[in-house]
């Protein structure tokens, strides 16, 4: 197998082929890449092959995404992990400590037949337009955002409404709740 992320293939097409390699091929392709040295090795030796081939699946998406630049710490692949096997999570972490990468590759690992819409709340606006420059320049995942500032135009809203599958991330505040009463 060709190195997948220094082929001739777009973006769009090396995401669709990592997401298709089996837990050998992906192995493969860390240690072909050299980039088994830049992962948490400790945790990853405790994982059964599904767990660690998932890591490794985000783990080339986030090299491949982000041009060699981000590999995923334990943290960010527990968070992935949690995720991706359907359980229940929480990250506490502080400012900067990487919450977003996560949330970024569940997105990217995500099938995109599959036209999932993912809702990202977030309580202040200057993060708000921290994850959505993230996700749109950093990940390549369109985002708008949603809270008070938003225009009212139709415009701007049928323009916004072609992002396919949508990701939004909004203000609390932003979401509208509707009691639904039955006739």
């Amino acid at each position: 197998m060709d190195n997948i992320t220094e082929t001739c293939l777009t973006l769009k097409d090396r995401l669709e082929v990592i997401r298709n390699l089996t837990g050998e091929q992906l192995e493969h392709e860390i240690r072909h890449q050299l980039l088994l040295d830049r992962l948490p090795t400790t945790f990853l030796t405790t994982l059964d092959d599904e767990a660690r081939a998932i890591c490794f699946r985000a783990s080339l998406i986030c090299y491949s995404v982000t041009r060699g630049t981000q590999m995923p710490r334990e943290m960010q692949l527990r968070a992935v992990l949690a995720d991706r096997t359907e359980q229940d999570s929480l990250v506490a972490a502080g400012t900067g400590s990487g919450k977003t990468l996560p949330m970024a590759l569940n997105i990217l690992l995500d099938d995109p037949s599959k036209q999932l819409t993912t809702v990202t709340i977030s309580p202040l606006k200057r993060l708000q337009a921290t994850q959505e420059n993230d996700f749109n320049t950093r990940y390549s995942i369109p985002t708008v955002v949603i809270n008070e500032d938003t225009p009212r135009e139709d415009e701007w809203w049928r323009v916004s409404s072609c992002i396919s599958p949508p990701r939004f991330g909004v203000n609390p505040d932003a979401i509208c709740y509707r009691k639904m009463s039955t006739m």
